[in-house]
C-alpha cells in the first residue's frame, strides 16, 4: 500500500515526527511520500493513496496556513479514504489540565473549521529549539516557558516529543487502512 503524509513545521520537529511515520510505514512494507505541505508536487493526486497522514506545528495559537489550505483542497479526498491528524506544540508537553484541555481545542476548533474529522488525531509535544532562535524569540520563549514551569537554559535545545505516543499512533493508523483494505477486498469478493 501507499501512504501519504503531509506537514507543515516552523522548526523542523514536525518534520521530524512525519519522518519517524514515514519509516514506520515503510518498515511494514507500504511506501510512504512524504512532503512538506508548501512544496507540494505539481498535480498531486490522493488517488494512488490507501490513506493520509496530516500534521502541523501549532505558532501563535495557529496551525500552518499552508496545511489549512492542503485540507480545502483535497477534502473531498481526505474523506474517501483513511486519514490521521498531528498537532505538534510546546503546550502539548504540559502536565497542566488545563493546558491539555487548550490543546485539545485548539486542534478540535481548527478541523471543525475545516470540516474535516479525520479518523484519529492526536496532539504531540514538539521542542524549544532555543540555540536556533534569534534573540527575541528565545527571550520571549523563556518567559513563557518560565511561567509555564518549562525549562529556561537557552543555551540548548528541549525536545518533548514522546516517541512511544507517535509509534502507538502511526501503529493505530496503519491497522485503520488494512481494516478499510480488507474491508474493501470483502465487498470485492461477496
Amino acid at each position: 500500500m501507499r501512504m501519504l503524509i503531509v506537514y507543515g513545521t516552523g522548526e523542523g520537529q514536525t518534520r521530524k515526527i512525519a519522518e519517524v511515520l514515514a519509516r514506520q510505514c515503510r518498515e511494514v512494507g507500504h511506501d510512504a511520500d512524504l512532503y512538506q505541505g508548501d512544496a507540494l508536487p505539481r498535480g498531486l493526486a490522493l488517488t494512488p493513496y490507501a490513506g493520509v497522514l496530516v500534521g502541523a506545528s501549532v505558532h501563535m495559537a495557529r496551525h500552518q496556513p499552508y496545511i489549512r489550505r492542503f485540507i480545502q483542497r483535497y477534502l473531498e479526498e481526505l474523506r474517501a479514504r483513511p486519514c490521521a491528524f498531528f498537532s505538534v506544540s510546546a503546550a502539548a508537553a504540559s502536565p497542566d489540565p488545563e493546558s491539555q484541555a487548550q490543546v485539545r481545542e485548539l486542534v478540535t476548533a481548527f478541523l471543525a473549521e475545516e470540516g474535516w474529522q479525520p479518523g484519529q488525531w492526536a496532539a504531540f509535544a514538539g521542542a524549544v529549539p532555543y540555540t536556533r532562535y534569534g534573540r527575541l524569540k528565545r527571550w520571549m520563549m523563556r518567559q513563557i516557558l518560565r511561567r509555564a514551569g518549562g525549562p529556561t537554559d537557552t543555551s540548548r535545545d528541549w525536545e518533548f516529543t514522546d516517541w512511544e505516543a507517535v509509534r502507538l499512533f502511526g501503529e493505530q493508523f496503519l491497522q485503520a487502512v488494512s481494516r478499510q483494505r480488507a474491508g474493501r477486498m470483502d465487498v470485492a469478493s461477496g
